[in-house]
Protein backbone atom coordinates (compact mmCIF):
# COMPACT_ATOMS: atom_id res chain seq x y z
CA UNK A 1 0.00 0.00 0.00
CA UNK A 2 1.50 3.45 -0.85
CA UNK A 3 2.25 5.64 1.66
CA UNK A 4 -0.69 7.67 3.06
CA UNK A 5 -3.23 5.38 1.44
CA UNK A 6 -5.14 4.01 3.82
CA UNK A 7 -8.02 2.71 1.68
CA UNK A 8 -10.09 0.64 4.62
CA UNK A 9 -11.12 3.96 6.32
CA UNK A 10 -12.03 5.39 3.21
CA UNK A 11 -11.18 8.67 4.83
CA UNK A 12 -9.02 9.20 7.73
CA UNK A 13 -10.99 9.10 11.35
CA UNK A 14 -13.56 6.57 9.94
CA UNK A 15 -13.80 3.46 11.98
CA UNK A 16 -12.60 0.03 10.94
CA UNK A 17 -13.59 -2.96 12.25
CA UNK A 18 -11.53 -6.22 12.23
CA UNK A 19 -11.56 -9.43 14.36
CA UNK A 20 -7.95 -9.45 14.92
CA UNK A 21 -5.50 -6.70 14.89
CA UNK A 22 -2.02 -7.09 15.00
CA UNK A 23 0.65 -4.14 16.13
CA UNK A 24 3.75 -4.71 14.32
CA UNK A 25 5.21 -5.41 11.13
CA UNK A 26 8.40 -6.78 11.61
CA UNK A 27 9.34 -10.65 11.21
CA UNK A 28 6.93 -11.84 14.09
CA UNK A 29 3.58 -9.73 13.04
CA UNK A 30 3.66 -10.68 9.40
CA UNK A 31 4.65 -14.19 10.42
CA UNK A 32 1.15 -14.27 12.48
CA UNK A 33 -0.57 -12.31 9.64
CA UNK A 34 0.71 -14.96 7.35
CA UNK A 35 -0.41 -17.93 9.62
CA UNK A 36 -3.95 -15.89 10.08
CA UNK A 37 -4.39 -15.74 6.87
CA UNK A 38 -4.82 -19.41 6.26
CA UNK A 39 -7.84 -19.11 8.54
CA UNK A 40 -11.48 -17.27 7.34
CA UNK A 41 -10.26 -14.47 9.78
CA UNK A 42 -10.70 -11.09 9.20
CA UNK A 43 -7.49 -9.61 9.94
CA UNK A 44 -5.85 -6.19 9.86
CA UNK A 45 -1.82 -5.62 10.69
CA UNK A 46 -0.48 -1.86 11.21
CA UNK A 47 2.89 -0.90 11.18
CA UNK A 48 3.85 2.23 12.66
CA UNK A 49 6.47 2.06 9.35
CA UNK A 50 5.62 3.23 6.11
CA UNK A 51 6.86 -0.90 4.94
CA UNK A 52 7.59 -3.79 6.72
CA UNK A 53 10.57 -5.05 9.18
CA UNK A 54 12.22 -2.05 9.61
CA UNK A 55 13.02 -2.30 13.41
CA UNK A 56 14.67 -4.95 15.02
CA UNK A 57 14.24 -7.09 11.88
CA UNK A 58 16.44 -5.05 9.90
CA UNK A 59 19.26 -5.02 12.34
CA UNK A 60 19.32 -9.34 12.31
CA UNK A 61 22.81 -10.70 11.79
CA UNK A 62 20.31 -13.03 9.06
CA UNK A 63 21.42 -16.04 10.62
CA UNK A 64 18.70 -18.79 11.32
CA UNK A 65 17.79 -22.14 12.28
CA UNK A 66 20.35 -22.25 15.18
CA UNK A 67 19.48 -24.00 17.95
CA UNK A 68 21.72 -26.12 20.06
CA UNK A 69 24.56 -23.43 19.54
CA UNK A 70 24.10 -21.80 22.67
CA UNK A 71 24.75 -23.49 26.11
CA UNK A 72 22.30 -21.63 27.76
CA UNK A 73 19.47 -23.16 25.70
CA UNK A 74 17.29 -25.81 28.04
CA UNK A 75 14.18 -27.17 27.09
CA UNK A 76 12.64 -25.82 29.84
CA UNK A 77 12.51 -22.60 28.04
CA UNK A 78 9.63 -22.12 25.52
CA UNK A 79 12.35 -19.92 23.70
CA UNK A 80 14.15 -22.64 22.87
CA UNK A 81 11.09 -25.26 21.48
CA UNK A 82 10.36 -22.34 19.14
CA UNK A 83 13.70 -21.87 17.93
CA UNK A 84 14.03 -26.06 17.65
CA UNK A 85 10.44 -26.92 16.19
CA UNK A 86 11.65 -23.48 13.66
CA UNK A 87 14.73 -25.44 12.31
CA UNK A 88 12.22 -27.79 10.05
CA UNK A 89 9.91 -25.33 8.76
CA UNK A 90 12.13 -22.38 7.83
CA UNK A 91 13.62 -23.92 4.93
CA UNK A 92 10.57 -25.25 3.20
CA UNK A 93 9.38 -21.27 4.01
CA UNK A 94 11.52 -19.61 1.93
CA UNK A 95 11.38 -22.02 -0.44
CA UNK A 96 7.59 -21.39 -1.01
CA UNK A 97 7.97 -17.43 -0.63
CA UNK A 98 11.09 -17.34 -2.81
CA UNK A 99 13.24 -15.90 -0.43
CA UNK A 100 17.09 -16.92 -0.63
CA UNK A 101 18.04 -19.13 2.05
CA UNK A 102 21.12 -20.75 2.32
CA UNK A 103 22.72 -23.47 4.97
CA UNK A 104 26.19 -22.83 5.80
CA UNK A 105 26.54 -24.55 9.40
CA UNK A 106 28.60 -22.75 12.38
CA UNK A 107 31.90 -22.97 13.86
CA UNK A 108 31.93 -22.40 18.04
CA UNK A 109 35.90 -21.51 18.44
CA UNK A 110 37.35 -23.26 21.34
CA UNK A 111 40.68 -21.73 22.36
CA UNK A 112 41.59 -23.58 26.05
CA UNK A 113 40.49 -26.52 27.83
CA UNK A 114 38.31 -24.98 29.59
CA UNK A 115 35.93 -23.45 26.71
CA UNK A 116 36.66 -27.35 25.50
CA UNK A 117 34.65 -28.71 28.48
CA UNK A 118 31.89 -25.78 28.29
CA UNK A 119 31.01 -27.07 24.28
CA UNK A 120 31.34 -30.13 25.42
CA UNK A 121 28.28 -30.08 27.68
CA UNK A 122 26.87 -27.87 24.32
CA UNK A 123 26.91 -31.17 22.32
CA UNK A 124 25.85 -33.18 25.06
CA UNK A 125 22.64 -31.03 25.18
CA UNK A 126 22.02 -31.01 21.72
CA UNK A 127 22.21 -34.19 21.07
CA UNK A 128 20.15 -34.87 24.21
CA UNK A 129 17.07 -32.21 22.90
CA UNK A 130 17.17 -32.61 19.18
CA UNK A 131 17.89 -36.50 18.87
CA UNK A 132 15.82 -36.33 15.31
CA UNK A 133 18.74 -33.77 13.67
CA UNK A 134 22.25 -33.60 12.23
CA UNK A 135 24.64 -34.12 15.38
CA UNK A 136 27.49 -31.80 16.37
CA UNK A 137 30.76 -32.47 15.10
CA UNK A 138 34.34 -31.55 16.90
CA UNK A 139 36.76 -30.12 14.43
CA UNK A 140 40.29 -30.43 15.22
CA UNK A 141 42.62 -27.64 14.19
CA UNK A 142 43.90 -28.72 11.12
CA UNK A 143 40.26 -29.58 9.26
CA UNK A 144 39.72 -25.95 10.98
CA UNK A 145 42.65 -24.62 8.89
CA UNK A 146 41.70 -26.36 6.11
CA UNK A 147 38.04 -25.37 5.80
CA UNK A 148 38.73 -21.93 7.03
CA UNK A 149 42.21 -20.59 6.61
CA UNK A 150 41.60 -16.96 7.35
CA UNK A 151 40.93 -17.55 10.80
CA UNK A 152 42.82 -16.74 13.75
CA UNK A 153 45.52 -19.25 14.25
CA UNK A 154 44.50 -19.18 18.08
CA UNK A 155 42.69 -21.43 18.60
CA UNK A 156 42.63 -25.45 19.24
CA UNK A 157 39.45 -26.63 16.88
CA UNK A 158 36.18 -25.94 17.11
CA UNK A 159 32.40 -27.31 17.72
CA UNK A 160 30.59 -27.85 14.21
CA UNK A 161 26.67 -27.52 13.80
CA UNK A 162 25.65 -28.55 10.18
CA UNK A 163 22.04 -26.86 10.89
CA UNK A 164 22.66 -22.82 10.68
CA UNK A 165 21.32 -20.84 7.67
CA UNK A 166 21.15 -17.27 6.28
CA UNK A 167 18.37 -15.68 4.78
CA UNK A 168 16.98 -11.99 4.44
CA UNK A 169 15.06 -11.42 6.68
CA UNK A 170 13.43 -8.41 5.82
CA UNK A 171 12.81 -9.84 2.66
CA UNK A 172 11.01 -12.70 4.44
CA UNK A 173 9.26 -10.00 6.43
CA UNK A 174 8.19 -8.11 3.03
CA UNK A 175 7.18 -11.77 1.84
CA UNK A 176 5.00 -12.91 4.27
CA UNK A 177 3.55 -9.58 4.45
CA UNK A 178 2.81 -10.40 0.29
CA UNK A 179 1.10 -13.69 0.94
CA UNK A 180 -0.94 -12.65 3.75
CA UNK A 181 -2.53 -9.67 2.05
CA UNK A 182 -2.65 -11.88 -1.46
CA UNK A 183 -5.03 -14.18 1.17
CA UNK A 184 -7.31 -10.92 2.36
CA UNK A 185 -5.29 -9.75 5.07
CA UNK A 186 -5.78 -5.98 5.54
CA UNK A 187 -2.33 -4.25 5.75
CA UNK A 188 -2.35 -0.61 7.12
CA UNK A 189 1.54 1.33 7.21
CA UNK A 190 2.48 4.23 8.32
CA UNK A 191 -0.02 4.01 11.11
CA UNK A 192 1.09 4.21 14.73
CA UNK A 193 -1.35 3.07 17.60
CA UNK A 194 -1.89 6.02 20.10
CA UNK A 195 -4.17 4.37 22.70
CA UNK A 196 -5.88 1.57 23.66
CA UNK A 197 -9.27 1.10 25.82
CA UNK A 198 -10.96 -2.00 26.44
CA UNK A 199 -14.60 -2.45 26.37
CA UNK A 200 -16.67 -5.83 27.15
CA UNK A 201 -16.42 -7.61 24.14
CA UNK A 202 -13.91 -5.65 22.23
CA UNK A 203 -11.05 -3.20 21.98
CA UNK A 204 -11.18 0.22 20.50
CA UNK A 205 -7.51 1.59 19.54
CA UNK A 206 -6.80 5.09 18.27
CA UNK A 207 -4.22 5.30 15.65
CA UNK A 208 -2.84 8.15 14.12
CA UNK A 209 -5.09 7.21 10.64
CA UNK A 210 -8.06 6.48 12.68
CA UNK A 211 -9.97 4.09 14.64
CA UNK A 212 -9.87 0.24 15.01
CA UNK A 213 -12.49 -1.87 16.49
CA UNK A 214 -11.22 -5.30 17.04
CA UNK A 215 -11.92 -8.67 18.90
CA UNK A 216 -8.92 -9.55 19.79
CA UNK A 217 -5.21 -8.31 19.56
CA UNK A 218 -1.98 -9.90 18.71
CA UNK A 219 1.18 -7.10 20.08
CA UNK A 220 4.09 -8.10 17.89
CA UNK A 221 5.56 -4.35 18.45
CA UNK A 222 9.25 -5.01 18.55
CA UNK A 223 10.88 -2.50 20.65
CA UNK A 224 7.49 -0.50 22.20
CA UNK A 225 5.83 -4.27 22.69
CA UNK A 226 5.76 -3.19 26.48
CA UNK A 227 4.63 0.09 25.80
CA UNK A 228 1.84 -0.77 23.45
CA UNK A 229 0.89 -3.68 26.78
CA UNK A 230 0.75 -0.61 29.12
CA UNK A 231 -1.65 0.96 26.85
CA UNK A 232 -4.20 -1.66 28.11
CA UNK A 233 -2.57 -2.64 31.78
CA UNK A 234 -1.40 -6.07 30.12
CA UNK A 235 2.34 -5.59 30.55
CA UNK A 236 2.97 -8.64 33.24
CA UNK A 237 6.39 -8.53 31.69
CA UNK A 238 9.61 -7.28 32.02
CA UNK A 239 11.54 -6.70 28.32
CA UNK A 240 15.47 -4.87 28.29
CA UNK A 241 16.36 -3.09 25.09
CA UNK A 242 19.70 -4.48 24.54
CA UNK A 243 21.92 -2.34 21.92
CA UNK A 244 23.92 -4.56 18.89
CA UNK A 245 26.20 -3.21 16.58
CA UNK A 246 26.89 -4.77 13.08
CA UNK A 247 29.26 -4.27 10.52
CA UNK A 248 29.42 -5.42 7.05
CA UNK A 249 32.26 -6.27 4.68
CA UNK A 250 32.61 -5.47 0.84
CA UNK A 251 31.50 -8.43 -1.50
CA UNK A 252 35.35 -8.83 -3.03
CA UNK A 253 36.28 -10.14 0.49
CA UNK A 254 32.99 -12.57 0.72
CA UNK A 255 34.85 -15.50 0.62
CA UNK A 256 36.91 -14.92 3.33
CA UNK A 257 34.64 -16.68 5.87
CA UNK A 258 32.61 -19.75 5.06
CA UNK A 259 30.94 -20.66 8.24
CA UNK A 260 28.60 -18.37 10.97
CA UNK A 261 32.05 -18.29 13.06
CA UNK A 262 31.18 -17.58 16.72
CA UNK A 263 33.37 -16.86 20.10
CA UNK A 264 32.73 -16.01 23.54
CA UNK A 265 34.58 -12.81 25.04
CA UNK A 266 36.01 -13.25 28.60
CA UNK A 267 32.42 -11.81 29.86
CA UNK A 268 29.64 -14.58 30.83
CA UNK A 269 26.70 -14.60 28.34
CA UNK A 270 28.07 -12.92 25.41
CA UNK A 271 28.79 -13.92 21.97
CA UNK A 272 30.94 -12.11 18.63
CA UNK A 273 30.52 -13.42 15.64
CA UNK A 274 31.21 -13.38 12.04
CA UNK A 275 29.29 -14.69 9.11
CA UNK A 276 28.00 -14.81 5.62
CA UNK A 277 25.44 -13.46 4.38
CA UNK A 278 23.13 -14.54 1.28
CA UNK A 279 24.20 -11.91 -1.15
CA UNK A 280 27.59 -12.24 -0.81
CA UNK A 281 28.55 -9.84 2.12
CA UNK A 282 30.10 -10.70 5.60
CA UNK A 283 28.50 -9.41 8.35
CA UNK A 284 30.14 -9.38 12.17
CA UNK A 285 28.71 -8.14 15.65
CA UNK A 286 30.16 -6.79 18.72
CA UNK A 287 28.83 -8.09 22.63
CA UNK A 288 25.47 -6.53 23.39
CA UNK A 289 24.84 -3.74 26.12
CA UNK A 290 21.59 -2.59 27.16
CA UNK A 291 20.84 0.67 26.22
CA UNK A 292 17.76 3.34 26.07
CA UNK A 293 15.67 2.58 23.24
CA UNK A 294 15.59 4.34 20.07
CA UNK A 295 19.62 5.53 19.99
CA UNK A 296 20.10 3.37 16.70
CA UNK A 297 23.58 5.45 16.29
CA UNK A 298 26.67 4.11 15.25
CA UNK A 299 29.54 5.52 16.78
CA UNK A 300 33.27 5.70 16.01
CA UNK A 301 33.51 3.73 19.24
CA UNK A 302 31.65 0.71 18.86
CA UNK A 303 33.37 0.44 14.80
CA UNK A 304 36.59 0.71 16.45
CA UNK A 305 35.38 -2.26 19.38
CA UNK A 306 33.41 -4.28 15.90
CA UNK A 307 37.16 -3.83 13.77
CA UNK A 308 38.91 -5.36 16.99
CA UNK A 309 36.52 -7.99 17.05
CA UNK A 310 36.78 -9.18 13.40
CA UNK A 311 40.56 -9.07 13.61
CA UNK A 312 40.72 -11.08 16.89
CA UNK A 313 38.76 -13.82 14.79
CA UNK A 314 39.65 -12.80 10.97
CA UNK A 315 43.56 -10.99 11.10
CA UNK A 316 43.12 -10.67 7.27
CA UNK A 317 40.64 -8.47 7.28
CA UNK A 318 41.45 -4.48 6.55
CA UNK A 319 39.36 -1.68 7.80
CA UNK A 320 38.78 -0.12 4.33
CA UNK A 321 36.48 -3.44 3.79
CA UNK A 322 34.07 -2.29 5.88
CA UNK A 323 31.45 -0.55 3.34
CA UNK A 324 28.79 0.16 6.50
CA UNK A 325 27.61 -0.62 9.83
CA UNK A 326 24.22 -0.12 11.77
CA UNK A 327 22.57 -0.69 15.21
CA UNK A 328 19.75 -2.36 16.26
CA UNK A 329 17.87 -3.67 19.74
CA UNK A 330 17.07 -6.97 20.76
CA UNK A 331 14.42 -7.04 23.76
CA UNK A 332 15.58 -9.32 26.44
CA UNK A 333 13.00 -10.75 28.48
CA UNK A 334 15.69 -10.99 31.35
CA UNK A 335 18.55 -9.47 30.75
CA UNK A 336 21.09 -10.85 33.73
CA UNK A 337 19.93 -14.36 32.20
CA UNK A 338 19.90 -13.16 28.35
CA UNK A 339 17.67 -15.10 25.90
CA UNK A 340 17.07 -17.46 28.10
CA UNK A 341 13.05 -16.71 27.97
CA UNK A 342 10.36 -15.01 25.64
CA UNK A 343 6.81 -13.36 25.82
CA UNK A 344 4.46 -15.33 24.06
CA UNK A 345 0.66 -15.47 25.93
CA UNK A 346 -2.20 -14.52 26.13
CA UNK A 347 -2.48 -11.90 29.22
CA UNK A 348 -3.77 -13.22 32.57
CA UNK A 349 -5.71 -10.14 33.15
CA UNK A 350 -6.72 -8.84 29.62
CA UNK A 351 -9.06 -11.37 27.64
CA UNK A 352 -8.48 -12.10 23.57
CA UNK A 353 -4.22 -9.78 24.13
CA UNK A 354 -1.84 -11.79 23.31
CA UNK A 355 1.93 -10.80 23.74
CA UNK A 356 4.07 -11.66 21.34
CA UNK A 357 8.42 -11.08 22.01
CA UNK A 358 11.20 -13.62 21.20
CA UNK A 359 14.18 -11.33 21.65
CA UNK A 360 16.61 -13.49 20.23
CA UNK A 361 16.53 -14.76 18.04
CA UNK A 362 13.18 -13.84 16.75
CA UNK A 363 13.93 -14.48 13.33
CA UNK A 364 14.74 -18.17 13.76
CA UNK A 365 11.85 -18.63 15.97
CA UNK A 366 9.01 -16.89 13.91
CA UNK A 367 7.72 -20.01 12.10
CA UNK A 368 6.83 -21.96 15.06
CA UNK A 369 6.29 -19.32 17.70
CA UNK A 370 3.50 -17.97 15.38
CA UNK A 371 1.79 -20.96 15.15
CA UNK A 372 1.70 -20.55 19.13
CA UNK A 373 0.20 -17.51 18.35
CA UNK A 374 -2.98 -19.31 16.22
CA UNK A 375 -3.53 -21.75 18.77
CA UNK A 376 -3.52 -19.06 21.94
CA UNK A 377 -5.58 -16.70 20.24
CA UNK A 378 -8.10 -20.22 19.09
CA UNK A 379 -7.72 -20.97 23.13
CA UNK A 380 -9.06 -17.08 23.66
CA UNK A 381 -12.17 -17.31 21.59
CA UNK A 382 -10.83 -17.12 18.12
CA UNK A 383 -13.00 -19.66 15.90
CA UNK A 384 -10.31 -20.73 12.87
CA UNK A 385 -11.27 -22.14 10.00
CA UNK A 386 -9.34 -23.22 7.56
CA UNK A 387 -9.86 -21.37 3.70
CA UNK A 388 -10.18 -23.56 0.67
CA UNK A 389 -8.10 -20.63 -1.07
CA UNK A 390 -5.18 -20.15 0.48
CA UNK A 391 -2.05 -19.49 -1.61
CA UNK A 392 1.32 -20.39 -0.22
CA UNK A 393 3.55 -19.76 -2.62
CA UNK A 394 4.70 -16.07 -3.35
CA UNK A 395 7.22 -15.05 -6.23
CA UNK A 396 10.28 -12.79 -5.84
CA UNK A 397 11.12 -9.60 -8.30
CA UNK A 398 13.49 -11.29 -11.19
CA UNK A 399 17.42 -10.28 -9.62
CA UNK A 400 19.00 -9.59 -12.65
CA UNK A 401 22.45 -10.21 -11.15
CA UNK A 402 21.48 -13.86 -10.29
CA UNK A 403 19.93 -14.23 -13.94
CA UNK A 404 21.66 -16.58 -16.41
CA UNK A 405 22.28 -15.16 -19.93
CA UNK A 406 19.20 -16.64 -21.26
CA UNK A 407 17.45 -15.56 -18.34
CA UNK A 408 18.55 -12.14 -18.78
CA UNK A 409 17.63 -11.74 -22.57
CA UNK A 410 13.91 -12.87 -21.53
CA UNK A 411 13.49 -10.49 -18.96
CA UNK A 412 14.68 -7.79 -20.95
CA UNK A 413 12.76 -8.79 -24.18
CA UNK A 414 9.42 -8.53 -21.97
CA UNK A 415 10.47 -5.48 -20.44
CA UNK A 416 13.31 -3.20 -21.54
CA UNK A 417 13.82 -1.44 -18.82
CA UNK A 418 15.62 -4.67 -17.44
CA UNK A 419 18.42 -3.60 -20.01
CA UNK A 420 18.86 -0.83 -17.72
CA UNK A 421 21.10 -0.97 -15.02
CA UNK A 422 20.73 1.80 -12.37
CA UNK A 423 22.77 0.27 -9.55
CA UNK A 424 26.53 -0.63 -10.67
CA UNK A 425 27.57 -2.08 -7.93
CA UNK A 426 24.71 -4.48 -7.12
CA UNK A 427 23.70 -5.08 -10.97
CA UNK A 428 20.31 -3.79 -10.47
CA UNK A 429 18.35 -2.69 -13.13
CA UNK A 430 15.63 -0.30 -13.47
CA UNK A 431 13.07 -3.34 -14.42
CA UNK A 432 13.44 -4.09 -10.82
CA UNK A 433 12.84 -0.87 -8.84
CA UNK A 434 10.23 -0.67 -11.04
CA UNK A 435 8.37 -4.00 -10.18
CA UNK A 436 9.49 -2.96 -6.31
CA UNK A 437 7.16 0.20 -6.41
CA UNK A 438 4.91 -1.77 -8.03
CA UNK A 439 4.97 -3.72 -4.83
CA UNK A 440 4.60 -1.06 -2.31
CA UNK A 441 8.00 0.46 -2.04
CA UNK A 442 7.38 3.97 -1.65
CA UNK A 443 10.50 5.36 -0.28
CA UNK A 444 14.78 4.82 -1.19
CA UNK A 445 14.96 2.18 1.97
CA UNK A 446 11.80 0.80 0.48
CA UNK A 447 13.84 0.36 -2.76
CA UNK A 448 16.88 -0.82 -1.42
CA UNK A 449 15.58 -3.50 0.95
CA UNK A 450 13.96 -5.23 -1.97
CA UNK A 451 16.32 -4.41 -4.74
CA UNK A 452 19.30 -4.26 -2.85
CA UNK A 453 19.92 -0.78 -4.92
CA UNK A 454 22.35 1.28 -3.12
CA UNK A 455 23.83 -1.99 -0.68
CA UNK A 456 26.94 -1.98 -2.89
CA UNK A 457 30.51 -0.35 -2.20
CA UNK A 458 29.57 3.40 -2.75
CA UNK A 459 26.15 2.92 -0.66
CA UNK A 460 24.30 4.37 -2.78
CA UNK A 461 26.48 7.46 -4.10
CA UNK A 462 25.99 6.50 -8.14
CA UNK A 463 22.21 5.36 -7.80
CA UNK A 464 20.63 7.15 -5.56
CA UNK A 465 20.03 10.66 -7.82
CA UNK A 466 18.60 7.87 -10.88
CA UNK A 467 16.20 5.97 -7.92
CA UNK A 468 14.94 8.94 -6.56
CA UNK A 469 14.18 9.77 -9.70
CA UNK A 470 12.26 6.28 -10.79
CA UNK A 471 10.44 6.87 -7.56
CA UNK A 472 8.91 10.35 -8.73
CA UNK A 473 8.47 9.30 -11.75
CA UNK A 474 6.07 5.93 -11.06
CA UNK A 475 4.61 7.55 -7.75
CA UNK A 476 3.59 10.97 -9.61
CA UNK A 477 5.05 13.11 -7.33
CA UNK A 478 7.95 15.88 -7.41
CA UNK A 479 11.26 14.48 -6.94
CA UNK A 480 11.54 16.82 -4.04
CA UNK A 481 8.93 14.41 -1.71
CA UNK A 482 10.99 11.13 -2.14
CA UNK A 483 12.20 10.22 0.95
CA UNK A 484 14.83 7.80 2.13
CA UNK A 485 12.66 6.44 4.93
CA UNK A 486 8.82 8.12 4.89
CA UNK A 487 7.74 11.27 7.03
CA UNK A 488 10.37 13.89 7.05
CA UNK A 489 12.87 11.98 5.66
CA UNK A 490 13.59 14.22 2.33
CA UNK A 491 16.37 13.63 0.48
CA UNK A 492 15.95 16.60 -1.42
CA UNK A 493 14.81 19.75 0.01
CA UNK A 494 14.09 21.96 -2.90
CA UNK A 495 15.49 22.73 -6.78
CA UNK A 496 18.32 24.89 -6.65
CA UNK A 497 16.92 27.38 -8.97
CA UNK A 498 13.98 28.08 -6.14
CA UNK A 499 16.67 28.79 -3.54
CA UNK A 500 18.96 30.92 -5.79
CA UNK A 501 15.76 33.17 -6.28
CA UNK A 502 14.20 32.83 -2.47
CA UNK A 503 11.66 31.64 -3.41
CA UNK A 504 11.63 28.84 -0.94
CA UNK A 505 11.53 29.38 3.17
CA UNK A 506 13.65 27.48 5.08
CA UNK A 507 12.21 24.00 6.29
CA UNK A 508 11.03 23.68 9.67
Amino acid sequence: MPEGDHSAFGELNMKLDTEVLIIGGGILGTSVARELSRYRVDTTLVEREVDFGWGSTKASATVVCQGGDCLEFRKEYRNSRFVWDSIPLMEPLCRELDVPFKRIGSLSLIRNNNELVKYQKMKNLADKYLPDLEPHQWIDRDTLRRIEPHLTRDVIGALYDPKPAVTDPVRLSIALAENARENGTNIMLGTEVVSISRGTDSFEVQTTEGLIRTRFIVNAAGVYVDKIAAMVDADEFVVYPVKAWIGVLDKKVGDIIRHVVTARPSRPGELIFVNPTVHGNIFFGIPLQLNKRGDYSSTRRMSQAGFATIRSLVPDVSEKDIINSFAGYIMYRNYELGWHECVVAASRKIPRFINFCIGFPGVSAAPAASKEVIRLLSSEGLQTVEKESFKASGRAIPDFSEASDEEKKKLIQKDSRYGHVVCRCETVTEGEIVEAIKRGATTMDGVKYRTRAGMGRCQGGFCSPRVARILARELNVPEEQVTKKGKTSRLLLYKSKELLEGAVNEPA
